[in-house]
This record gives C-alpha cells, sequence and structure tokens, in this order.
C-alpha cells in the first residue's frame, strides 16, 4: 500500500483524470462519494467547485490521493475491500466531513484507486495538510501491518517510467545511488557518478562542535530529499556509503595472483612521474571544485524548510517555558 499526495486548483482536471474521461486506453469506476451529485462528471466537479467558494483563503482547494498495492494483493482487492481502505486511510489522515469521491482505475496490473477531495470542508474550513507526507507513510505502513497487505521487497524492480514527480526523481537517485556503490572508491568518484545522471549531494549536518557528517541530501531535477526520504532502510545514508567506498577501495588494493607470494623487502622506491603527475591532478581538482563551494562543503548547507522547521520549535518551546511561569 502506497499513497501518493497531490494538491491542486482545478477540480475539473482532476475529476477527469479520475474517472479517466479524456483517455481511450484506460478504464475506471466511480466505487463511493460523499456529498456530491453523481449523476454526471459535469455534477461532481459544479459540486465541487460550489463548495470551495466557502473559503476564499484556501489557494489549492483540490486534494488528489492515489493508494496503490501490489500485485500480489490483487485478489483481495475486492471494490468493497478498496473503499474500506481508502475511507479508512482519509480517517486517519483527517480528511473528514468533506465531499469525496473514489474511483478505481483498471488499466495497471497493480489494484489502485483515485481519491479526490475538497480542501474547503462543509463548514468552510481548510482542510489541514501539516506534515502530510509523513504521515501518509506511517499510516500506510500501520494499515499494511494490520490488514496483512504486501510490503515493498525490492526497490531495484520498481519500474521507474510508471512514476512521476517527486517519487520518480525518488527512484532515480536510489538507483543511481546503489549503482555508484558498487563501483566508486572515494567521495570524488562517488560523487562524479551521481552527476553524470544530474544528481548532486551535500554533506548536510554535522555533530555539535564537529566536523563530523550525520547525514547526506541529493538534488535531482530542483527537488531535494534527505537521504532517510530515499530510503528508510539507510542504504542511502552517509555511514553504508562510507562502508561502501572502503570496501571497494580495499578490494581493488586487494593482489590478484591465485598463488601465495612470499614476502620480500623492497626498497623503498620515490614514486614515478606519471604518478606525481595523476596526484597532482587529483589535487587541483579537489582544491577547484573547495574554490567554487563544490557540492561537498565542509559546513551546514543552507535548507529554507528545515530553517522554517527548526524556528517553529523553538517559537514552540519559547511558549511552553512562559506557560511554565
Amino acid at each position: 500500500m502506497i499513497g501518493g499526495i497531490t494538491k491542486g486548483s482545478s477540480f475539473s482536471g482532476c475529476v477527469e483524470y479520475a474517472l479517466a474521461l479524456k483517455e481511450k486506453n484506460k478504464e475506471a469506476r466511480l466505487l463511493f462519494s460523499e456529498g456530491l451529485m453523481t449523476d454526471s462528471p459535469k455534477d461532481i466537479i459544479d459540486g465541487f467547485e460550489c463548495q470551495r467558494h466557502l473559503n476564499s483563503r484556501v489557494r489549492h482547494w483540490c486534494g488528489h490521493i492515489s493508494l496503490s498495492y501490489s500485485p500480489k494483493d490483487a485478489e483481495r482487492m475486492s471494490d468493497e475491500f478498496m473503499v474500506k481502505l481508502a475511507l479508512e486511510y482519509m480517517d486517519k489522515m483527517g480528511i473528514k466531513n468533506t465531499q469525496f469521491i473514489i474511483a478505481r482505475h483498471l488499466d495497471k496490473e497493480h489494484p489502485h484507486c483515485h481519491i479526490v477531495y475538497n480542501r474547503v470542508d462543509n463548514d468552510g474550513k481548510c482542510v489541514s495538510d501539516s506534515f502530510e507526507y509523513y504521515r501518509n507513510n506511517e499510516i500506510c505502513d500501520e494499515m499494511k501491518k494490520k490488514y496483512g497487505l504486501t510490503f515493498g521487497e525490492n526497490k531495484d524492480k520498481v519500474k521507474v517510467d510508471r512514476l512521476k514527480g517527486r517519487s520518480k526523481s525518488r527512484q532515480e537517485i536510489y538507483l543511481a545511488v546503489q549503482a555508484a556503490k558498487r563501483t566508486a572508491k572515494d567521495w570524488t568518484s562517488f560523487q562524479r557518478e551521481l552527476a553524470q545522471k544530474s544528481i548532486s549531494v551535500r554533506k548536510k549536518k554535522f555533530r555539535r562542535g564537529t566536523t563530523e557528517v550525520e547525514g547526506l541530501s541529493y538534488i535531482k531535477d530542483g527537488q531535494k530529499f534527505k537521504a532517510s526520504q530515499i530510503d528508510r532502510d539507510g542504504r542511502c545514508s552517509y555511514n553504508v556509503i562510507c562502508k561502501a567506498l572502503d570496501r571497494n577501495m580495499n578490494r581493488q588494493s586487494q593482489p590478484t595472483s591465485s598463488s601465495p607470494q612470499p614476502m620480500r623487502q623492497q626498497p623503498k622506491q620515490e614514486p614515478s612521474a606519471a604518478a606525481k603527475i595523476i596526484e597532482a591532478g587529483a589535487d587541483m581538482v579537489e582544491g577547484l571544485g573547495n574554490a567554487l563551494g563544490g557540492i561537498f562543503q565542509v559546513g551546514p548547507a543552507y535548507d529554507p524548510e528545515e530553517e522554517a522547521f527548526i524556528n517553529e520549535m523553538k517559537r514552540r518551546q519559547k511558549r511552553k517555558r512562559g506557560r511554565s511561569l
């Protein structure tokens, strides 16, 4: 079970997509509705539009959620069970007291449905979207455990061409990181391999009072992700990547001869001219990267969203202190 959340300001486009009205190769079935006349798609759209005018301050009044399930659960996914899961998901997400429709798409091998809802509720209040992406992940995991639904077993087999937006960028980053971990011997080569796929990396968190790195962030197509957002099992984390780079370096430095050779003390030799040139070139590239404020900056990168979150937490702490006095 995976939930994909988007918001917009066009009920007509979202309803037409959910009901597959303009795509010949898609088939959809309306399973459930609340607070709307469903005699025709136009009635549904007009009902949404009428209520959203109750609150002119809400800019993105059209809410859309796709709930997708594993093909392994297809036999269990009757229309009734799919509606039950969707209603429970909405209740846990706090999407209550508002208009919505649930439509099932029949064009993919994996069962999935689309929820279109009004973010202006029946009382003219805005349906909250605070931390909805984090709550979405937690609720999906909770419901998968509750109903024994299939958990994703192998992210490497996800079909990227079927993904869109942030989900597609996230999967592309994941695959690129796993490929780079298999071949890169140091951070420079790791960075270079990701850069070839238009992905940049930043060391973004440091332990207080030290330069010890705690976390990474990845950027692709203008979208920024923490390492934990790419893979919650830590396969894209700083420590795991460091271990992979060290392992690759040690593997290359091991002798390739099949039979053991006796240890002989070799006279110390000066580096060859070619080795000196290669080393000087590597130093020059590294120095140039530092001079240009490269991807691996020493110091925390500026993250507007994270800074806003930290400021909000500080404001709440001050309020609690004031109350305790």
